[in-house]
């Protein structure tokens, strides 16, 4: 079920503040007032979630390059410095 964020007609309001978070079915209407205190709310946009994403693949050279330590694992299970 899809979490859904609501705002108060007179912010901050005692209760609820800035807002809250409510989760519902997709398929439910929206609240029209808060059940905390009653007031009338409106259902805010979500923020998009930004995910860096790899243009390629990090290979060894490069992680090393940018100051990562690489391990390997050795056959006893131990990791060594590569």
């Amino acid at each position: 079920m899809p979490v859904y964020r609501y705002t108060p007609a007179n912010i901050p309001c005692k209760l609820c503040g800035d807002g809250f978070d409510h989760q519902q079915n997709a398929g439910d209407p929206t609240l029209v007032a808060c059940p905390k205190c009653g007031q009338a709310v409106s259902r805010v946009l979500a923020q998009p979630v930004n995910t860096p994403k790899l243009l390629k693949p990090l290979s060894i050279s490069s992680a090393k390059q940018a100051g990562f330590s690489v391990l390997k694992r050795t056959s006893n299970g131990d990791f060594e410095k590569q």
